[in-house]
């Protein structure tokens, strides 16, 4: 049954797109190369909420970013793909835009996110696939003032505005993921020069759990998690993964990155020691190109590819990690990032589809 809260927090559109949906969805063109192949989205079934999953479920994950400007994409091969690969959860990852780091107001950008009714689409595809949803907004800029400008360093002209804005796209999503059958909703990624303000925080939060009856997770990056007091508010806590494994001058060997993830995985396991919740990597992703494991945070497109890197990178998280024989880790999760694209050796994006990476994250998967 949907709640009153969630249906008073859709617009009427919006409202009135999921309510058609629950008839027939109009069919969607898929990917047309080298995936595999996918149902239609023209269906007339609408899945319902399923049931709180239990405490000890780990998080199989890998992410899916919203990323497609053709409005008739269909993102089902792709989740097939996840599914076939291992894993039992996705991230759908959702960008919001502002301006630049100063503005208040955010929105769904016309070209450059989904739709409301694509975001329900892709969670019944993925419900359909088997796949729990994790609902993952992100904040891009579509005009930042310098490079050095991203979500991690937003500083609003008026703090009370941005919250407005960016709760109210929040509770969209809320009220969509209650309605479909979501899992998990992230509150927020990567905020580090906000999520500290728990006065703004908490009743944003709050709404947040009135709309949606599901976990509620909070991403920090991976060189703020330390000070991410917004993990207070929320069920569980995110870190975005992306440690650099060597210094640009220092060995990629397998033995060297290996050395370097036990290392990490002692410090992330000490300092959130304090944490009595569960602990999920929501990005753990490397480009597959020369580079890729001293910089993974680095989107900057080019490079030289190199499958390898990547693979070895993937296999030294493994070692560490999820290798049979490791210590008991207390990970309850994690998301590969990011299934979205082509792939393919001739490619230096993040996606391990088509490359040797696949494989590893598929025993990762497996041995979570």
């Amino acid at each position: 049954m949907v709640s009153r809260p969630a249906l008073a927090a859709l617009t009427g559109f919006a409202l009135i797109v999921l309510l058609a949906m629950a008839w027939r969805i109009p069919a969607a063109r898929s990917l047309p190369a080298h995936s595999q192949p996918g149902e239609s989205a023209n269906s007339s079934s609408f899945e319902t909420a399923p049931g709180p999953e239990a405490a000890d479920v780990k998080q199989r994950g890998v992410a899916l970013g919203l990323f497609a400007e053709d409005i008739s994409f269909s993102y089902a091969p792709l989740l097939q793909e996840i599914a076939a690969l291992g894993a039992t959860h996705v991230s759908l990852v959702v960008p919001l835009y502002q301006s630049n780091g100063a503005s208040t107001a955010l929105k769904l950008h016309t070209r450059l996110s989904p739709t409301l009714e694509a975001i329900a689409d892709a969670i019944r595809l993925s419900r359909r696939a088997g796949l729990e949803v994790t609902l993952f907004p992100i904040v891009r800029l579509s005009e930042p003032r310098s490079p050095k400008e991203w979500r991690g360093t937003l500083a609003p002209a008026d703090r009370d505005a941005w919250f407005a804005s960016y709760g109210a796209l929040l509770a969209d999503l809320a009220s969509l993921g209650a309605l479909t059958g979501a899992s998990r909703l992230v509150v927020g990624s990567e905020l580090s020069s906000l999520d500290g303000d728990l006065a703004r925080w908490r009743p944003l939060v709050e709404r947040m759990r009135a709309l949606f009856t599901g976990t509620l997770m909070y991403s920090a990056n991976w060189d703020h998690y330390q000070h991410a007091r917004l993990y207070d508010l929320v069920d569980e806590i995110g870190v975005v993964a992306y440690f650099n494994l060597r210094e640009n001058d220092g060995p990629s060997d397998l033995p060297a990155l290996t050395a370097r993830w036990r290392s990490l995985r002692r410090e992330i396991e000490f300092n959130l020691s304090a944490h009595a919740k569960p602990l999920v990597l929501t990005e753990l992703g490397y480009r597959s190109r020369t580079g890729a494991t001293a910089a993974p945070w680095d989107e900057v497109q080019g490079g030289v590819p190199d499958v390898d890197e990547q693979a070895r990178a993937f296999q030294a998280f493994r070692q560490a990690w999820t290798a049979r024989g490791q210590p008991p880790s207390r990970l309850a999760g994690l998301y590969v990032w990011n299934w979205y694209g082509w792939g393919g050796r001739a490619t230096t994006s993040y996606t391990p589809r088509g490359k040797p990476a696949a494989e590893v994250v598929r025993q990762i998967l497996d041995e979570m």
